[in-house]
């Protein structure tokens, strides 16, 4: 901004939003809203995490109703969206947490009201909040059915804390009416 325009209190307008460039799924930014399955979503996070060897996953916090959910895009051989949420790692098994205690790792395959979940990949990974360091390290291991359509995620905070997420594939298409929040 210039030195008259800041003098006489002259704001610069912001750069115009392009809808078919800025507002598509890999670009949701908090305070945006998406619309899936019938319900509004508001973007309340963006972070990524970085597993070392070249891939990275998007993560965005998104809130309809009051309840949290997670929407991740993970960009290896294609890309892939899941949409997840948080659940208490005794809700899949009350003997997990003790399992990857004893064992380092959980199970090869979890079965969870019905459907058999089959690891796919697992690692440790440093976690970005807001995009922005301290680095945080964590370990990861991602399952799916046998359809690939569920999917199951179980993270090691430290040596005691346990997150899992219970969602499921999707598609971007399925996301609709992006519209930007209110810019800094």
């Amino acid at each position: 901004m210039s030195f008259w325009k800041k003098l006489f209190g002259v704001k610069e307008e912001e750069p115009a939003i392009d809808p078919l460039v800025d507002l598509v799924l890999e670009k949701l930014a908090p305070g945006y809203l998406v619309d899936y399955d019938g319900r509004t979503f508001e973007v309340v996070a963006r972070h990524h995490h970085d597993t070392g060897d070249g891939f990275r996953t998007d993560d965005w916090e998104l809130r309809a109703d009051g309840e949290m959910h997670y929407l991740n895009r993970v960009e290896a051989d294609g890309v892939t969206w899941t949409l997840t949420r948080k659940v208490p790692l005794g809700f899949i098994d009350e003997r997990l947490k003790s399992h990857i205690q004893q064992n380092g790792d959980p199970p090869e395959s979890i079965e969870h009201d019905g459907i058999a979940y089959f690891m796919q990949s697992y690692g440790g990974a440093q976690f970005y909040r807001n995009g922005r360091g301290p680095a945080l390290p964590f370990l990861y291991w991602d399952y799916e059915d046998e359809r690939r359509e569920r999917v199951l995620t179980i993270e090691q905070w430290g040596d005691i804390e346990f997150h899992a997420y219970l969602g499921n594939s999707v598609e971007e298409y399925q996301f609709t009416n992006i519209l930007p929040g209110r810019r800094g």
